[in-house]
């Protein structure tokens, strides 16, 4: 069983993690936005220059920028991943706040 002393160090240190997490999440999905623009234009500029039909250059332009594409998936899951970590740590803040709480009430 934790003490007071120990939930509120819990508390802080969790605390600190969120506000840590907000710069993190902006700098994630910032790049997500960029490298989606980036497999975007990738895209455009293979489907503008290549010849063909129109599905032609379509699979030729989603072939051309696959790796772009790639790349914007990864961010999206890396930006991903950071909303759930933020979600996590404000479920355990909360978590702890009513361990602390209840340590409170039963006079601990």
């Amino acid at each position: 069983m934790s003490t007071p002393d120990e939930v509120l160090r819990a508390i802080r240190d969790t605390r600190a993690d969120l506000l840590r997490g907000a710069g993190v999440l902006e700098a994630a999905e910032l790049a997500a936005e960029r490298a989606e623009d980036a497999a975007q234009l990738v895209f455009d500029k293979i489907l503008m220059t290549v010849d063909g039909s129109i599905p032609e250059k379509q699979a030729q332009a989603r072939a051309g920028s696959a790796e772009e594409r790639d790349a914007a998936f990864v961010a999206r899951a890396a930006h991903s991943r950071v909303k759930a970590k933020i979600r996590a740590l404000e479920s355990a803040l909360v978590s702890l706040q009513a361990e602390l709480k209840w340590m409170k009430e039963e006079g601990a």
